[in-house]
């Protein structure tokens, strides 16, 4: 109960803030807009008639954080679900739908597992990353299935200046020790970023300890991630983007049995956009890309050797009529393979999308768009989606409304399919229908910005049980809120709500792992310019974890806190906490978590 007391507490001071009358000392600083690459149209966020949340690389920079799926636990309609420890399973479930419902692009490569559908963000983390863009709802038009949730778009840095080197150290709890290095810059009409990371902890039990497991899980990681750019025929741009990640990890049966099973992740994405104008008004882009993974578990009793591959050519057309009407067409060829060695099973597939968009924007007032898309698939029935969003700005009073209706699907898993006693090869799509209403408002000379949006989505045909079979209908619903708060002093007050109801209207019961109530906050703090301190709070209601709904996970709420301290041009301290309340709690049922850990490092940087 105390939980929801603390909850109360900081929702109380949250609405002092709001209530703080503009006596501010400075005024709002007007940033340049920032435009969402994710919508494959030409359009700002400010614009954007959809929900979009884009982390810049600064904002993970406050963060502190190492790990993606850390940033990620923060935002709106995000459900971060870890197996236990550092090394385990890292998956998400946005705005209610399933976790391979959701689709994860790396610098244009589509790096979803082909056999479970779903990213495991265990290995992934921020030192090359320059922002995330996140797209809640459907996004199928523009991306084909398994959008159903949202997108989550991962774009790594470009150089930009002359060239800059760095290096970092960071060590802390768990025996953890972190090294990175990196350079970035111009040189000519070229442009390079390269980083390279290691990654070695000595963790702890990935099974609750407090329930018997008392060993240590390690975990090990390096990854490598580059991107080189060059321009061409003046207005040409051409890319060479890779990633590569290879982890280590020991993980624990339920039961906590020591040295039950190693297992080795490695994965690299690579894509190779090439984009130049064709005419004035035209602009053509081709992206191949390659995404593969490998997963191999060496358990006591068995040995798993799970491989997945997708090729992707996607070919975009932009199209700018006027300032006015602007439109994207183009087509994508996916081929897909999945091969799981301990159960003698391979699976391929080719999908070929096409795919339009049109776009209306009327004096920065009214803005509209709509399009559809066609996927013709070599083994389940050919889906037509399609999507219509709209906003009204009401300049004079900084407010704007909008709304969204999109249909979408999601394609079976080759798990789904093919896996010996689960799958069924007749199994059909999941469909999905979906609205959202919502409104941003500035107040306070753009001091205090407040959004709201309420969403709906139903869906047909849901895929579930074991052996996996369409049971019914699904409906999740939900509202999403933020209000960011800029207050004197350079102090920044920064709130996600997201209150979400997925229910099985065939069984009447919620699903699994979909938390009602999620809130997080961030009270961040700059001193001229070289002291940045952030404090962070994080609360989730109670969850169901078995399929039957006699198992429950409780709810709780966790506090961080991160610091860096820049003592010149080349060298910045830094220092971060983990659950500094020391909180007891599970997020999946029996999985270990992290107490209370410190964490402290530097970075220097040199020319």
């Amino acid at each position: 109960m105390k939980h929801y007391h603390l909850l109360f507490l900081y929702c109380f001071i949250l609405s002092l803030s709001i209530a703080i009358p503009p006596t501010f000392a400075e005024e709002a600083i007007e940033l340049q807009p920032i435009d969402v690459k994710s919508s494959r149209l030409k359009i700002t966020k400010k614009k954007f008639p959809g929900s979009v949340t884009i982390i810049t690389e600064e904002d993970i920079k406050k963060s502190g954080s190492p790990l993606v799926e850390n940033i990620l636990r923060d935002q709106l309609s995000i459900g971060v679900f870890k197996q236990g420890a550092v090394g385990g399973e890292s998956t998400i479930r946005m705005r209610g739908a399933s976790q391979d419902s959701t689709l994860v692009f790396i610098d244009g490569a589509r790096v979803n597992s082909t056999t479970t559908g779903r990213f495991d963000f265990r290995n992934l983390n921020t030192k090359n990353i320059e922002r995330i863009e996140i797209l809640r709802g459907p996004q199928t038009v523009m991306w084909g299935g398994n959008a159903v949730g949202g997108v989550i778009n991962i774009i790594t840095k470009k150089g930009r200046s002359k060239p800059s080197h760095y290096m970092t150290f960071e060590g802390g709890s768990f025996g953890t020790f972190e090294e990175s290095l990196g350079s970035s810059g111009t040189l000519n009409d070229m442009d390079y970023s390269l980083s390279a990371s290691r990654t070695d902890i000595n963790g702890f039990s990935d099974f609750n300890e407090k329930r018997g497991a008392t060993e240590k899980d390690s975990f090990e990681n390096t990854m490598f991630s580059g991107k080189l750019g060059s321009k061409f025929w003046e207005d040409g741009r051409v890319e060479f983007v890779g990633n590569y990640a290879r982890s280590y990890s020991d993980v624990d049966t339920t039961t906590g049995d020591r040295e039950f099973r190693d297992t080795t992740s490695e994965r690299f994405n690579i894509a190779i956009p090439i984009s130049k104008n064709i005419t004035r008004w035209w602009r053509g882009k081709l992206t191949p890309s390659v995404a593969y993974n490998h997963s191999n578990v060496d358990a006591e009793t068995n040995n798993d050797n799970i491989f997945s591959r997708t090729y992707i050519a996607d070919l975009q057309n932009n199209i700018e009529i006027s300032e006015t009407y602007s439109a994207v067409f183009g087509v994508e060829y996916r081929a897909q393979n999945g091969e799981n060695v301990r159960r003698d099973f391979t699976r391929n597939t080719f999908t070929q999308g096409y795919f339009f968009q049109g776009q209306f924007d009327w004096k920065d007032r009214i803005l509209l768009t709509g399009g559809f898309r066609k996927d013709l698939n070599d083994i389940f029935e050919d889906p037509l989606t399609y999507k219509f969003e709209g906003a009204y700005n009401f300049k004079q009073w900084d407010f704007r409304i909008r709304g969204v209706y999109a249909t979408g699907f999601r394609a079976p898993t080759f798990n789904e399919l093919t896996f010996p006693g689960f799958g069924d090869p007749e199994i059909k799509p999941e469909k999905s229908k979906s609205f959202e209403i919502g409104m941003d408002k500035d107040l306070f000379s753009k001091k205090v910005r407040l959004e709201l949006t309420y969403f709906n989505i139903e869906f047909e045909d849901l895929i579930s049980g074991s052996p996996v079979e369409n049971v019914g209908n699904v409906r999740s619903r939900g509202i999403e809120f933020h209000a960011g708060i800029e207050l004197p002093f350079n102090i920044y007050l920064s709130n996600n709500y997201t209150w979400t109801e997925a229910v099985d209207e065939i069984a009447d019961r919620p699903l699994n792992r979909r938390p009602k109530h999620q809130y997080s906050a961030m009270l961040s703090h700059t001193w001229h310019n070289k002291l940045y301190t952030q404090l962070g709070v994080r609360a989730r209601s109670g969850v169901l974890d078995n399929a039957s709904g006699s198992r429950t996970v409780p709810g709780f709420i966790t506090a961080r806190i991160s610091m860096s301290y820049k003592i010149n041009d080349h060298l910045e301290l830094n220092a971060r906490g983990e659950n500094i309340l020391n909180k007891e709690y599970e997020e999946i049922a029996r999985r270990g978590t992290s107490g209370a850990a410190g964490y402290a490092g530097l970075r220097y940087t040199f020319n």
